[in-house]
């Protein structure tokens, strides 16, 4: 009997067992259900953090890419890690290319002249601003840095042609005061020295007043262009062929051109149509040919080269010349500047003006030793573009 009483007690203890063991399974299943949830938002919640990061990044990315600015982010070893468009195409160099390449390996040369800062690369040269920021974490520790370049070449040259046209103002002012000063008693003395001319007849002393009026002509030309440069008279707008005012500018200068012993090579265009007065544009390319003819050596040669681009008609006048010195390339379409010993430094000054009124522009790119290159730029006429 004491058997059967110890087994029963003993399935007894095992009943309340399993009962309890079923009770902790239950409540282990529910806790296990629980972290199950549990587990599933904490991935929801992670999933949507990397979408967002990855959002974050790709949001951040669009927006370096769309900078005109040229932005290259290096890590702490100052290898590139970023280069977005702009930095591509000032720098002729493809991302895949650059990626994980030291900066001071990049194909370019940064140097400093005066204020400015110029930057060459894949043959071109810019004027630029450059800015380096270190990329700091929320600890405040370096991560890297952001090199940021600013192109401000086309601001330097608005800059300095607005400085210029200022100069022309004031100068244009001062050259209309100064030719009605002098034009009366020139007149004068012209008419004087004619007198003079005409009552010496055939004697030697005649050749002396002649000289006096051919000394006042080339005076009162000089007056006529200080005129035209202080007021210049209103061009006549009209249609024409930009091919055909260069040529009948040559077709007058070829006798000058052969006597100097220079050879002309012309490239002409697709004979853009500008809207112009041709014969104030026969004086800018006259004007600028003779330059070039004058300082192109014996045996040398002037190129004339016509080119188009979307919205303008480009001649380029290029000489062989000695160049023009850096110093003096912002001066040289300064009224009465001339590097020339006879010069009266009026030429370039109304060739500019000339172009203003057209809405044109001249620019200028010389190297000592080498020679000169005058780009003149006018706009088409719309019903061409």
């Amino acid at each position: 009997m004491e058997d059967i009483s110890s087994l029963n007690e003993a399935f007894h203890s095992f009943t309340i067992a399993s009962k309890s063991l079923e009770q902790i399974y239950e409540r282990l299943q529910e806790q296990v259900h629980y972290l199950t949830i549990e587990l599933e938002d904490k991935n929801k919640q992670l999933q949507q953090a990397l979408y967002d990061t990855q959002e974050a990044k790709d949001y951040l990315r669009g927006i370096l890419e769309s900078l005109r600015e040229a932005i290259i982010v290096l890590d702490t070893h100052e290898n590139v890690t970023m280069f977005n468009r702009a930095a591509e195409k000032m720098l002729c160099m493809s991302t895949r290319d650059v990626i994980s390449r030291p900066f001071n390996s990049l194909n370019l040369v940064i140097e400093k002249d005066g204020t400015d800062t110029y930057l060459t690369a894949g043959g071109r040269r810019y004027n630029v601003v450059i800015s380096r920021s270190n990329i700091l974490d929320v600890q405040g520790a370096t991560r890297g840095v952001v090199i940021l370049l600013q192109d401000i070449t086309r601001v330097r040259e608005l800059e300095s042609q607005q400085e210029r046209n200022k100069r022309l103002i004031a100068m244009g002012e001062m050259a209309a005061q100064i030719v009605h000063e002098i034009r009366s008693p020139l007149c004068s003395i012209e008419l004087y020295a004619s007198m003079l001319e005409n009552e010496l007849g055939e004697t030697p002393n005649a050749n002396l007043a002649r000289g006096i009026s051919m000394g006042i002509r080339s005076l009162n030309n000089i007056l006529t262009n200080m005129i035209f440069f202080a007021k210049p008279q209103k061009p006549k707008f009209y249609e024409i062929k930009l091919s055909d005012v260069i040529d009948e500018s040559l077709f007058m200068l070829m006798p000058l051109i052969e006597s100097r012993g220079v050879s002309l090579e012309r490239y002409a265009g697709e004979g853009d149509m500008i809207s112009g007065d041709g014969e104030l544009l026969k004086q800018v390319f006259m004007n600028i040919i003779i330059n070039a003819v004058q300082v192109t050596p014996d045996g040398g040669t002037v190129k004339l080269i016509e080119k188009t681009d979307d919205t303008h008609a480009i001649v380029e006048i290029i000489d062989e010349g000695e160049g023009i010195k850096h110093e003096n390339l912002e001066r040289i379409f300064d009224p009465f500047f001339s590097t020339k010993e006879k010069g009266t430094g009026l030429g370039l000054a109304i060739a500019s003006k000339i172009l203003l009124v057209h809405d044109g522009t001249i620019k200028v790119k010389s190297e000592v030793g080498k020679g000169s290159c005058f780009q003149l730029c006018l706009p088409i006429c719309e019903q061409q573009n």
